[in-house]
């Protein structure tokens, strides 16, 4: 009867919140060798959840995340170190969800008003690449937006890295817990905001948030973003 009962609650909820202790990061592990050289702090991000396999969501992003370089060379540090070197210093911070690493700042909107709270009544994917399922998701939220609405035009562009996930069935998620859910299946990716926080309470039309697959090999993942809003001179 107990186990029933956990499988029908994880059949319910973010299977993040129902992943086995294994399957969860740790801080404490151990990161043999990590260097960036002249990165922003969101490629490092991204090129060390690349290296570890695990996911990133970053759900705020400013100006110096995008200028401020960073240049790091660490051996037989912990994970939560080296986190701390790429994020500390901007006035970020990370905390560990599931199989994924969320990094996040005291300026972000919180509660409704972010839309990466949006809840998905039901959303489900069978096996494909990580980039057509946070597509597939882009349309759910937009639906979930706008309940009237009758269908959607337009393509999703994808970089051309296919990383796979297995299929996944949420219901009554947040935008959050799917991205989160999608990057930490097979720690192959990542999702990234693409709006300042000031703006996130509304749909700007270029898409919230960017889910990106790892395998780019000049690690400039921060390129594939199309952010409006901060200033930012060609990056």
């Amino acid at each position: 009867m107990r186990l029933a009962l956990i499988a029908a609650f994880c059949a319910l909820t973010s299977p993040i919140f129902c992943q086995p202790v294994a399957n969860r990061i740790e801080p404490s592990r151990r990161i043999a060798h990590f260097q960036v050289q002249d990165q922003n702090m969101i490629d490092a991000l991204l090129q060390l959840g690349q290296q570890e396999e695990f996911g990133v969501g970053i759900d705020y992003i400013d100006a110096a995340a995008f200028e401020r370089k960073l240049s790091i060379s660490t051996r037989d540090s912990t994970l939560a170190s080296v986190l701390d070197q790429i994020t500390k210093e901007l006035g970020y911070k990370w905390s560990v969800q599931g199989r994924a690493i969320n990094v996040t700042h005291p300026g972000a909107i919180v509660g409704k008003r972010n839309l990466l709270n949006t809840r998905i009544r039901h959303f489900k994917v069978d096996p494909m690449p990580l980039e057509q399922a946070g597509c597939q998701l882009a349309i759910a939220f937009k639906f979930a937006m706008n309940p009237k609405m009758k269908g959607l035009a337009g393509d999703c562009l994808f970089a051309g890295i296919e990383q796979r996930i297995d299929g996944v069935e949420m219901n009554g998620s947040t935008v959050r817990e799917i991205l989160n859910a999608l990057v930490s299946q097979h720690g192959n990716g990542a999702w990234v905001v693409q709006q300042p926080s000031w703006t996130m309470n509304k749909d700007l039309g270029f898409g919230v948030w960017k889910l990106l697959a790892y395998g780019r090999a000049d690690g400039r993942y921060s390129r594939m973003l199309q952010v409006r809003g901060l200033g930012l001179t060609a990056h």
